[in-house]
């Protein structure tokens, strides 16, 4: 099992590994483990069964105790953020996708497109607010400074 560092509302840094889990109505759930003694660090996701979500999807509690939890599971490769998210009540719960666990803490990877045309293979991905088709991300980052030059 993997071992990550996180350090929560700037307590010092804890090495944990995280476990997935499910909902008992099946959605994906996130925990993280106190790596010495296996004891629950803190739970990543949150619940909200009236949501519509993707199998793949989950919602992230960054705030209060966790916060700082979302930047740290972007960096390790575990969820991949999307501009949507979840206002409920007076809290703002950022909705991502889980990376496979074989991608997790494996560095820097490519973004999931927006959108993928099955006839051409192209896919779209959102960048700098501009929808860019391309074969790949790092081809469609290419393309960003020469739109940006127009």
């Amino acid at each position: 099992m993997k071992t990550f560092f996180i350090s929560l509302c700037g307590d010092e840094s804890s090495k944990v590994t995280i476990r997935k889990r499910n909902y008992s109505n099946g959605r994906p759930a996130l925990e993280l483990l106190d790596a010495e003694d296996g004891l629950p660090y803190a739970t990543a996701t949150v619940n909200l069964p009236d949501v519509l979500l993707a199998d793949n999807e989950v919602l992230i509690k960054d705030y209060s105790e966790n916060d700082g939890m979302l930047d740290f599971l972007v960096n390790n490769c575990i969820v991949y953020p999307t501009s949507r998210g979840v206002q409920s009540q007076h809290v703002w719960f950022p909705l991502c996708v889980l990376r496979p666990e074989n991608d997790w803490g494996s560095g820097e990877l490519e973004p999931p497109p927006h959108k993928l045309d099955t006839s051409t293979g192209k896919k779209m991905w959102e960048i700098n607010g501009y929808r860019i088709w391309a074969n790949s991300y790092s081809q469609a980052m290419e393309l960003v400074p020469l739109i940006e030059s127009c």
